[in-house]
C-alpha cells in the first residue's frame, strides 16, 4: 500500500515538473513572438528559443514519461506538445490540468 501511495505521488510530480517546464517553453515562446511578430512559430530554431527561456537554461529542457520513455517536445506548435513518438503524450486525466501539459 505504501508503494501504491509513492508510486502515484511520483508520477503526479513527474506530471506536475513536466508541466512546468512546458509553461517555461511556451513564455519563451511568446516572448520570442513579441520581439518577431512576423515570424512563424513553426519555424523557430531551439537555438532562438533556447535565448528566451528562465534566467539560468541553457538549451530546452529533456522529458521523460512515467515508464522511462525518451519524449519529443515540439515546440513548432503553440502551446508547446509532448510526443511519444508521433502520438501526443498526456497521461494525465484531463489535457488541461498542468501535468503533462501547458494547463489552462
Amino acid at each position: 500500500m505504501i508503494s501504491f501511495g509513492y508510486n502515484s505521488v511520483s508520477d503526479w510530480r513527474k506530471g506536475r515538473d513536466a508541466g512546468l517546464s512546458l509553461q517555461a517553453v511556451y513564455s519563451a515562446q511568446r516572448a520570442y513572438m513579441a520581439d518577431n511578430p512576423t515570424a512563424e512559430i513553426s519555424a523557430v530554431t531551439a537555438a532562438e528559443l533556447s535565448a528566451y527561456l528562465p534566467q539560468g537554461w541553457t538549451s530546452l529542457p529533456v522529458f521523460v514519461g512515467l515508464h522511462g520513455e525518451v519524449l519529443i517536445l515540439k515546440y513548432s506548435v503553440m502551446p508547446p506538445v509532448l510526443l511519444n513518438g508521433s502520438s501526443p503524450y498526456d497521461p494525465s486525466s484531463k489535457g488541461t490540468d498542468g501535468l503533462w501539459d501547458v494547463g489552462e
